[in-house]
């Protein structure tokens, strides 16, 4: 597999990180265990407000409000859905731009010239991490 390069920087070589990398690593596990602790606390925090029947907490700095509300959970499938919605005539209103799949194609260069003149691409980097 070839080696990329971006605007002069090359990949042809590996070079020392000075710990860049393996603190990254640290951050984004730290990150994923608080984002579990924080899924933990609201579960309490919901069970506790219902518990004492109110929809507001009180701490000692801050205020905690707990609303209920609907969430819609749509079919895996929505072949159907879809349908009925095109027969009733109401997919145009509700439906929207798949955004990955048209910047997908707008870079592949199988999107119609007049659509890729109105938008404007630039470079950018994605940073992840895998282990070695």
């Amino acid at each position: 597999m070839g080696r990329i390069k971006i605007n002069g920087w090359g990949t042809d070589k590996m070079s020392n990180d000075n710990g860049l990398v393996d603190e990254l690593e640290k951050i984004q596990t730290l990150k994923k265990e608080i984002e579990a602790k924080e899924e933990e606390l609201k579960n309490k925090i919901i069970e506790l407000a219902k518990e004492k029947n109110t929809d507001v907490l009180f701490g000692s700095h801050k205020k905690c409000s707990i609303k209920e509300y609907e969430r819609v959970i749509y079919p895996e499938d929505k072949t159907h859905i879809v349908g009925l919605m095109k027969q009733k005539d109401i997919y145009n209103k509700y439906s929207i731009i798949n955004y990955m799949s048209l910047n997908s194609a707008i870079i592949k260069g199988t999107i119609d010239k007049e659509i890729v003149d109105l938008i404007k691409k630039e470079k950018t980097f994605r940073v992840s991490l895998k282990d070695n």
